[in-house]
């Protein structure tokens, strides 16, 4: 989520990456990074089977402080935390970054506060809307800095990660104006 370093040999050369989980618990751990949109699918079906469309903007909004932003935000600062080399590796980043560390916190801090945001009123709502948004739009700049500077198209710098670090704060944005 943050921009890649580099040196002459390109901008995931840094050590050997043939130590660690093997590729297929790698990929399945990369699913990791579609529960909390999946589980805002399955609030929203539910919100609708239960009560319609009545409400559907305000449940909406919660459901994604919850989902997009806090279940997503505490798995995502998780495997920052937890397994920072193949995290790393994914992104293109040059592994042992003590970045790791602080952008897990990060996601951790932002986690706790989007799944506690309906215990709270619409000015919490906002400061945690206003952080996220920051947080995941500069890390979408990041990731097209590394893209631009250092060519780096790892699949944790252009994939999946990085529509959803411009894609969900503009949708999550879009949900509290509507709201």
């Amino acid at each position: 989520m943050a921009e890649s370093t580099s040196d002459a040999r390109g901008p995931a050369a840094t050590t050997d990456r043939s130590s660690g989980p093997p590729t297929l618990v790698l990929r399945l751990l990369s699913l990791t990074t579609y529960v909390g949109l999946i589980g805002f699918v399955v609030a929203e079906i539910v919100q609708i089977a239960q009560r319609g469309t009545d409400g559907l903007v305000a449940a909406s909004l919660t459901n994604a402080l919850v989902w997009v932003v806090g279940v997503n935000a505490l798995i995502i600062g998780s495997g920052h935390l937890v397994m920072p080399d193949p995290i790393a590796d994914s992104i293109g980043w040059p592994r042992g970054s003590p970045f790791q560390w602080e952008v897990g916190l990060t996601g951790l801090a932002l986690g706790v506060l989007g799944v506690l945001s309906p215990a709270f009123d619409g000015d919490f709502a906002l400061a945690v809307v206003i952080a996220f948004s920051i947080f995941y739009l500069g890390a979408a700049v990041g990731h097209v800095r590394a893209m631009v500077r250092e060519h780096n198209v790892s699949p944790g710098n252009t994939g999946f990660i990085f529509w959803f670090d411009v894609l969900a704060p503009l949708g999550v944005i879009a949900l509290y104006v509507a709201s």
